[in-house]
């Protein structure tokens, strides 16, 4: 039976997603993790991973002990060709063929990736309605000239000139091109995935809140004296925060009630004919609770990635 091994190229800037899309959540777990998951699943090894920028994060997101890596330090002036390149060299020697695929492509079907896996040909290109997709899977011998290759249009260009024929897998699956480049397009994957059954990313959600006797701030609360601050008016504030002003209003008499000192005071007269500002507490109850938020959702985002990144169904 041939050795399978697989590339996976994540070397790239990622400059147009603007957000490192290796470590976007995706299914239980992320983008790295969930396609390097599916592949381990099918007993491809050995698994080279092609790092390049954010490379030491990069590895510190993904959570298997057994993966190669090679670093592409021209990421910033090359193409993914490139990569490819780096990536086969690197265990052409060590199985019989090898799958290659950017790692972008999370939502491909662990289904798609068998049939693809149960071609025997020299070089297997996967298909949606005829239009190409990955992954792509290749010899040992071909990817031992992929170094060698100096024409147009990358692996495509190599496979297309190499002389033996391309198997072309046609599968049910719109995922095997269905990359996220932008915001918009991860946006767009999520609820694909989303609506085709296969769910949606997860993530910690907290909310502090303070007691005296009772309860009296959590997060509404906050953000009604932080939008008092800014545009010092209740009623304002209130609107913008989404609450009636007679709610509002008891919000702020609760604070003042169990703190036993006023958070917010009003003037009157003036060419604006008067409004509110928070008091000196109030504006320390602000910033403190701002600040206990923003350190507590680090440590949560770093006990979350402990014991949830590598998913939940292993």
């Amino acid at each position: 039976m041939k050795k399978t091994g697989a590339v996976i190229v994540a070397a790239g800037l990622s400059s147009r997603m603007k957000a490192f899309k290796p470590s976007l959540p995706f299914g239980d777990s992320t983008v790295a993790n969930c396609t390097i998951g599916k592949l381990k699943k099918l007993d491809i090894y050995p698994i080279t991973v092609v790092v390049g920028h954010k490379s030491d994060e990069l590895k510190k997101s993904i959570f298997f002990d057994d993966i190669r890596y090679v670093e592409n330090k021209k990421y910033s002036e090359t193409q993914m060709f490139d990569s490819v390149v780096l990536g086969v060299e690197d265990i052409m020697n060590l199985c019989d063929r090898i799958l290659i695929m950017p790692m972008d492509l999370p939502a491909i079907l662990e289904e798609t990736l068998e049939k693809v896996l149960s071609i025997d040909a020299e070089l297997v290109r996967t298909t949606y309605n005829g239009q190409p997709g990955h992954p792509i899977i290749v010899s040992n011998e071909f990817a031992k000239s992929l170094g060698n290759y100096c024409g147009e249009d990358g692996l495509r260009g190599a496979m297309e000139s190499y002389g033996s024929p391309i198997t072309n897998v046609d599968v049910d699956d719109e995922a095997v091109y269905f990359d996220i480049d932008t915001p918009e397009e991860y946006s767009e994957l999520i609820e694909w995935n989303y609506q085709r059954g296969k769910g949606y990313p997860i993530g910690p959600q907290i909310e502090v809140k303070l007691k005296a006797r009772e309860v009296f701030f959590d997060e509404t609360a906050y953000r009604l004296l932080r939008d008092i601050d800014s545009q010092k008016s209740i009623q304002q504030a209130c609107v913008s925060v989404g609450i009636s002003y007679s709610k509002g209003s008891k919000i702020i008499k609760d604070i003042e009630r169990e703190l036993g000192f006023p958070v917010v005071e009003k003037w009157t007269g003036g060419a604006g004919g008067g409004g509110s500002s928070l008091t000196k507490e109030g504006l320390r109850l602000v910033d403190s609770y701002s600040k206990l938020m923003s350190e507590m959702y680090k440590d949560l985002e770093k006990k979350y990635k402990k014991y949830f990144a590598m998913g939940l169904r292993g």
